[in-house]
């Protein structure tokens, strides 16, 4: 369960950060309630997966899994590019994750 938390807690970050774009500077409210909700379920979740999973590992897990998720976002909704070195070190990143919740 708690790296069902864990992917969670990484999801929400996302939907946070990708609402943080659209924040422009307090101009808009409603990205930031989404920023704020997003944020707290996130935190929320990962202190969930802490109970269960050691903190420098469940934090490791939560933030490459938001890296991650904002990259492909990044690249699917906003057209961002990545070049192949990028691709390969956020490969790492996943390759990473997936080695945390394998040795766990």
């Amino acid at each position: 369960m708690a790296w069902i938390y864990i992917l969670l807690a990484g999801l929400e970050e996302v939907i946070s950060v990708v609402a943080m774009k659209y924040v422009d500077g307090f101009k808009h409210k409603k990205p930031i309630a989404v920023m704020g909700v997003g944020f707290m379920a996130s935190f929320y979740f990962l202190s969930q997966a802490m109970q269960e999973i050691a903190i420098g590992i469940a934090y490791a897990a939560w933030s490459g899994i938001g890296t991650i998720g904002i990259a492909i976002v990044g690249i699917l909704r906003f057209k961002e590019k990545m070049n192949i070195l990028q691709f390969i070190f956020l490969s790492l990143i996943l390759v990473g994750v997936v080695g945390l919740q394998l040795a766990s």
